[in-house]
């Protein structure tokens, strides 16, 4: 490890950790920097194995391979131009969270002519991250080679890595610059949704006026549902940071960091003469999946699990059938968002009910969220019903 080319920060601390500082032997889930997602209490002694430095030297192995291939090759993408070796004269990895399967750095690469360029380094050590990391790099590369439009990052190397303490897995990914971390919060008693600064700190907005954000959430989720083969992005979770957003004047703008799996959900067959028929019905299931999930995260990412407000189930169907209007130009069944209204209100509201209860029953959702789920339930089909009676 080129000691000159290398820096390594842990987010939120000032100071550049070295070999032999106290940060660098620390276990790699050890402290808290007061991000969200990083209750690392919750995970000390998970990775007891890997220390901080560890980690800091696998991912600089990983970055210098082969010439920096790996990292020329994203530079090349993002810069449009050739890149050689002699151009890269600094790298800086910053350690920036800890969640359930990657540690994920932030990579800053100083070029010559004074040039910066942002990469993230998504680094998995165990045995889930592990199993993980290669398929999500090639799920999310798939998907941005069969949609035009993309809100995953751009992919360019994955790798695993030896060390004498086991593997680690690391893939390279294009940097959102501008995108934070957003969570409900409650303070002083008053629920908010929480935007994370890249320092720890956050500033607040309310469930009102951050209605767009799950608008948009909504919106990309059926952009990438595939309504002649069923499949989805799925699993997805407000608690792990899955979304990040962007806020440029009165525009709001979100990606999408992680595809755990993109697979169908219901057992509707997708091929023979009968495809059409299944259609509607699974994308109803989507649908409704997506009105209970969207409105579920935790307080500031790690504490209990809560409830967004009704207002977002009305965000949420504005973003569907937003999407349902782009499909309709790359499908050949219609005016989708009609098609679709029509459907929905063929279905009384003791007949939505029931069908939410034997998708709850299917649908892998957690204690916890089954718990709110039931609680909310009732007033959350009467909202759906009377919405699409006027719409």
């Amino acid at each position: 490890m080129d000691q000159e080319l290398f820096a390594f920060f842990i987010s939120g601390e000032e100071t550049c950790v070295f070999p032999d500082s106290r940060l660098w032997q620390l276990p790699l889930s050890g402290e808290n920097t007061g991000f969200p997602g990083n209750s690392l209490s919750e995970h000390t002694n998970k990775y007891s194995g890997f220390t901080i430095g560890d980690y800091f030297s696998a991912s600089a192995r990983f970055l210098s391979e082969n010439d920096f291939s790996i990292l020329k090759s994203g530079l090349e993408i993002v810069s449009n131009r050739s890149v050689q070796t002699d151009q890269i004269c600094r790298i800086t990895l910053f350690l920036e969270k800890h969640g359930a399967f990657y540690h994920p750095l932030k990579i800053q690469i100083g070029l010559t002519e004074h040039r910066i360029a942002l990469f993230v380094l998504n680094g998995a050590v165990s045995k889930p991250g592990l199993l993980l990391v290669k398929k999500e790099y090639q799920l999310i590369d798939d998907l941005n080679k069969t949609h035009l439009k993309s809100y995953l990052p751009q992919v360019f190397g994955v790798d695993i890595i030896k060390t004498d303490k086991g593997n680690i897995g690391f893939f390279l990914g294009e940097w959102f610059d501008g995108y934070k971390e957003f969570h409900v919060t409650k303070d002083h008693g008053r629920r908010q949704i929480a935007i994370w600064e890249s320092d720890g700190s956050r500033h607040h907005i309310s469930e009102t006026k951050a209605c767009p954000i799950y608008q948009e959430i909504s919106r990309i989720l059926t952009y990438y549902y595939n309504i002649e083969t069923f499949e989805q992005i799925f699993p997805w979770h407000h608690a792990a940071g899955d979304f990040v957003v962007k806020q440029e004047r009165d525009e709001v703008l979100v990606k999408l960091i992680t595809v755990r799996s993109y697979s169908p959900l219901t057992e509707f067959s997708a091929e023979g003469k009968d495809k059409k028929t299944h259609i509607l019905p699974s994308l109803l299931f989507f649908f409704l999946v997506l009105t209970f999930r969207i409105r579920l995260d935790r307080l500031n990412g790690t504490s209990r699990m809560v409830m967004l407000d009704k207002q977002i189930i009305n965000s949420t169907i504005e973003g569907f059938l937003s999407a349902l209007d782009e499909k309709s130009l790359n499908y050949d069944f219609g005016d989708l968002r009609s098609v679709f209204i029509e459907f929905f209100r063929q279905f009384t509201l003791e007949q939505i009910m029931g069908l939410l209860e034997n998708i709850l029953e299917s649908c892998h959702f957690a204690p916890s969220e089954i718990e709110l789920i039931e609680e909310n339930f009732k007033s959350h089909c009467n909202i759906l019903c009377s919405i699409f009676k006027i719409i």
